[in-house]
C-alpha cells in the first residue's frame, strides 16, 4: 500500500469520496435536462422502446436480445419517457462509482477516493448514463459483485454475477471467472449460486413461454457477424477513448504495478484480497476485453465494433488508475511532490475533457441531436400534417422513427409479416395499399434489407417526402443520413 503522510486518510475517506460523488451526481443530472444526444440512436431507443412497451407485450421482458432483467428494471420508468430512464441509469452510474470506491479501500489503496473521480471523468462513461443502453447496469451488477467478493462475501458475489447475463450476454463469460477464483478459494459451496440467475429465469421463462430450455435456444446472435470483421487493437485502443489520455495512462501503470506484485517472491498469493483483486479486477477486465477482441476479430456472434461495450469496465479500470497513481506518487519520499503529483493529476483528468481532443468531450458529437434523429422528427411532423383520414399501417426499421411516430413496433401491423423486430426483412408484398414506409438509408438496408433501389423501382410505391442532413454535427464532411417516405398505391 502507497503511503502518504499527512493527505493518505483524506485521498482515502469517505468523506472525500462523497463530495466527488455528489458533484458526479448534480452534473450528471443537470445533463439529463440539457442533452439531446441519447448515445446512440439505434439500440439506445429500441431498448426503451422494449421496455416502454411491456405492459402491452409483456413477452418482451423474455427478449433474449433485450435483455430479460434490465427490461424488468427499466420498464417502470420507461413509461414516463426516455429522461427517466436516463435518470435511471445516472442512479445506476452513481452506484457503481461508490462501489468502485469500495472496493479500492477494500483493497487498502490509499487513493481510493479517485476512484469516484475516475469513474465520472471517463468520457464515454458520463455520456452512455444518457441512453437506453444496457452497460451501465451491466457495469453494477459486475462491480457490485466484485465489492461483496473484496468484503469476503464469496457467496453473496457469486449470486449477484450469476445475474449478469439476464444484462448482457458477456455475463456468460464472466462467470468463467468467477468459477476460477471461488476454485481457487476452495468455496465448493459457492458454486451453485453462479446458477441462480439461470435457475430463476429458466422457470419463469419455461412457464411463461413453454419452452424450458429458452434462454439458450433464443440466441439472437448469428455465429458469423452481418457487421464483418475489424483489427485486432480496435478494443485496445477503444480503452483509450473510454477513460481519457490521464486515466489510461495510469490504468497501464496500475497493470504494471499488478505485474510488479506477482513476480515479487513475497507476493501474497495467500491473501483473499489480492486474489480477488487478481481475477476478479484485472481478469475480468482481460477477459471482457480479449473475448470482444477476438470476436471482432474473427467476425462471429454478431460483433459489431461497437467499443462501448468497454463502459462496462470503467468501475474497475477506476480501482486499476488508484493503483497506477498510487505507483506514480511512490517514486518520490516528498510529501510535497507527491501531493502535487495527485493535484496536478486530478486536475489535467479534469481539464483534458474540455480542450476538445477526440479522447474528450465535443458538444456537437457528444450532446447535441443527431441527424438522423433530426430527420425522424422531421419525417414525423410531415406525417402529423397530412389530412385526417383512415388510419395507415406505419413501417419503419430506425428506432429513432419508430418513436417519433409512435408506432407500436412489436404489433404484427407495424412488422408485416411477423411482428419480429430481431431478426426482420422489410417486406413490401402484405403491405396494403395506402401503407407509409419510412426508408433510412442504415437500418433499413442493414437491418430490414431493403435497398434504396429496390422499392425506389417498383411502381406500386410513389415518393410522398424526402430529406437529407448531416449525419455528425461537429463533421459536416463526415457524411449524410437521408430518410425517404413512399406510400403504396397499388
Amino acid at each position: 500500500m502507497t503511503s502518504l503522510p499527512d493527505s493518505a486518510d483524506h485521498l482515502s475517506s469517505s468523506r472525500l469520496a462523497g463530495r466527488l460523488w455528489a458533484v458526479g451526481v448534480l452534473v450528471s443530472v443537470a445533463f439529463v435536462f440539457i442533452t439531446a444526444n441519447s448515445y446512440d440512436a439505434g439500440d439506445s431507443i429500441q431498448h426503451y422502446l422494449y421496455a416502454r412497451s411491456v405492459p402491452r407485450h409483456p413477452l418482451n421482458l423474455f427478449s433474449s436480445w433485450a435483455k430479460p432483467l434490465f427490461t424488468l428494471l427499466m420498464a417502470g420508468p420507461a413509461q414516463l419517457g426516455f429522461r427517466a430512464v436516463m435518470l435511471t441509469q445516472c442512479a445506476l452510474v452513481a452506484a457503481s462509482a461508490w462501489l468502485s470506491f469500495r472496493v479500492a479501500r477494500g483493497l487498502e489503496l490509499s487513493l481510493a477516493a479517485l476512484a469516484v473521480l475516475f469513474c465520472y471523468a471517463a468520457p464515454d462513461y458520463f455520456r452512455i448514463q444518457f441512453s437506453g443502453l444496457t452497460e451501465p447496469l451491466f457495469g453494477l451488477v459486475l462491480v457490485g459483485a466484485v465489492a461483496l467478493a473484496v468484503g469476503g462475501r464469496a457467496g453473496w458475489s457469486a449470486a449477484l454475477v450469476s445475474w449478469l447475463p439476464f444484462v448482457r450476454s458477456e455475463g456468460f463469460i464472466m462467470l468463467g471467472v468467477w468459477v476460477v477464483y471461488l476454485v481457487w478459494q476452495r468455496r465448493w459451496a459457492r458454486l451453485p449460486g453462479l446458477l441462480l440467475g439461470y435457475a430463476v429465469y429458466t422457470v419463469v421463462g419455461g412457464l411463461v413461454l413453454g419452452e424450458w430450455g429458452w434462454v439458450f435456444g433464443r440466441n439472437p446472435y448469428p455465429t458469423v457477424s452481418p457487421y464483418g470483421h475489424g483489427d485486432w487493437m480496435t478494443f485496445v485502443v477503444g480503452l483509450l477513448f473510454l477513460l481519457g489520455i490521464v486515466p489510461f495512462a495510469l490504468v497501464l501503470l496500475g497493470a504494471g504495478a499488478q505485474v510488479a506484485r506477482l513476480l515479487r517472491r513475497d507476493a501474497p498469493w495467500a491473501d483473499p484480497r489480492f486474489q480477488a483483486e487478481l481475477l476478479l479486477v484485472y481478469g475480468s477486465i482481460a477477459t471482457f476485453v480479449g473475448a470482444h477482441t477476438v470476436f471482432w476479430a474473427l467476425g462471429i456472434f454478431g460483433s459489431a465494433g461497437l467499443t462501448r461495450v468497454l463502459t462496462v469496465l470503467t468501475p474497475l479500470l477506476a480501482v486499476v488508475a488508484v493503483r497506477g497513481l498510487g505507483l506514480l506518487v511512490g517514486l518520490t519520499s516528498s510529501a510535497v511532490a507527491r501531493r502535487r503529483i495527485v493535484l496536478a493529476t486530478s486536475s489535467l483528468t479534469v481539464l483534458l475533457l474540455f480542450t476538445g481532443l477526440r479522447v474528450g468531450f465535443r458538444w456537437q458529437r457528444d450532446f447535441a441531436q443527431p441527424g438522423d434523429v433530426t430527420l425522424a422528427e422531421q419525417a414525423a411532423a410531415w406525417y402529423r400534417q397530412l389530412p385526417v383520414g383512415p388510419r395507415r399501417p406505419l413501417v419503419a426499421e430506425h428506432p429513432a422513427l419508430v418513436r417519433a411516430l409512435a408506432i407500436q413496433v412489436f404489433d404484427s401491423v407495424a412488422r408485416l409479416p411477423n411482428g419480429k423486430p430481431r431478426p426482420h426483412r422489410i417486406e413490401l408484398d402484405p403491405l396494403p395499399v395506402g401503407a407509409l414506409l419510412f426508408w433510412d438509408d442504415w437500418f433499413s438496408r442493414v437491418e430490414g434489407h431493403l435497398e434504396l433501389q429496390t422499392i425506389a423501382a417498383d411502381p406500386r410505391f410513389r415518393q410522398r417526402w424526402a430529406a437529407t442532413a448531416v449525419r455528425q454535427p461537429d463533421d459536416p464532411g463526415g457524411g449524410s443520413c437521408r430518410v425517404i417516405v413512399f406510400e403504396k398505391i397499388k
